[in-house]
């Protein structure tokens, strides 16, 4: 979020990625559609390129396998080089997305952290060939 002043007023302009939720066998309320918005708000800290990042959710009940609910989600984003997929199934519907959204924060966060580990790694190799020339008589 970036908070834009001009010394006389200032409004907050958000970005936000773009979102397609599908629903099979359920009907996607606005409460739902709300809740998982909310949830997903929550992964943009990772992402990089957020206007560009698509999210395709899929919600479905499963009357089959004991009354359950699957919550799908794809994440693309232009940084990553394959989106990244969760899928979970719960007794509610909430419950799917809870854990699909958790699975997706886990993996984000991994991949936050490679990144951040080559990029340190990287720079730590350009500091000892800096620190290479400076030490020759």
């Amino acid at each position: 979020m970036y908070r834009l002043t001009d010394g006389y007023s200032s409004f907050f302009y958000t970005y936000t990625m773009n979102y397609n939720i599908k629903g099979t066998e359920v009907a996607i309320t606005a409460e739902a559609r709300e809740y998982l918005e909310k949830k997903l708000a929550h992964l943009e800290k990772f992402l990089q390129n957020v206007d560009a990042t698509r999210a395709d959710v899929e919600l479905q009940y499963l009357p089959a396998q004991a009354k359950m609910y699957r919550a799908e989600i794809m994440l693309y984003e232009p940084s990553l080089h394959s989106p990244l997929r969760a899928e979970a199934q719960g007794g509610a519907l909430y419950e799917a997305i809870d854990i699909a959204v958790g699975e997706l924060f886990t993996e984000l966060t991994r991949t936050k952290k490679k990144r951040q580990h080559i990029f340190r790694r990287g720079a730590l190799r350009i500091k000892d060939y800096v620190r290479g020339f400076r030490n020759r008589p």
